[in-house]
């Protein structure tokens, strides 16, 4: 037993000695492409834009009045409801799942219209972040970028030196011999 913890430990003691020489090679950053592409002043005013815009007014009015009175319903329902009919009750219940229904499709149009204007940031903004992120990749000489944003630990860019894959095929090329 003393010898498996005196083997683990030399072993762990190598790796950590061993550790720093390969991570000098490595020089790491972190980047969320989705905040610096929507964080930039274009992308703030073009969504100042949206926002602004007579049809997204009146989507997000109509919305909020859809809202409010979805809210006095519920509010009657619970301060009447003892004294309500059963008739009432289910009106006031088919007028809510309506509303909802409409809540529903108004919140998807905003998306939509939200949707469009990013899509519309990334494609303008595209040709101009890549050769942003490619000159930073090389004037910081970073070997490996990783994701930072919603899909944690995306592999954005990595030195080719890294890559072991054509070393897996030929080891298990050479076992199936």
């Amino acid at each position: 037993m003393k010898l498996i913890k005196h083997t683990l430990l030399a072993i762990s003691a190598f790796l950590l000695m061993a550790l720093p020489i390969s991570a000098a090679d490595l020089n790491i950053a972190t980047l969320d492409p989705q905040a610096a592409l929507f964080s930039t002043n274009v992308a703030k005013q073009e969504l100042e834009e949206l926002e602004n815009s007579d049809e997204w007014k009146e989507v997000v009015e109509e919305l909020q009045a859809k809202a409010a009175e979805a809210r006095d319903i519920q509010e009657k329902a619970q301060k009447d409801g003892p004294t309500m009919s059963d008739q009432e009750k289910q009106e006031a219940a088919q007028k809510l799942q309506s509303l909802q229904q409409d809540l529903n499709f108004l919140q998807e149009k905003t998306n939509q219209f939200r949707n469009q204007t990013l899509q519309l940031i990334s494609q303008e903004q595209a040709e101009k972040f890549q050769v942003i992120v490619t000159e930073l990749i090389r004037s910081k000489g970073i070997t490996l970028l990783i994701n930072s944003g919603g899909q944690q630990g995306t592999l954005l860019h990595a030195d080719q030196s890294f890559d072991i894959t054509q070393e897996v095929i030929d080891a298990m090329n050479e076992k199936e011999d």
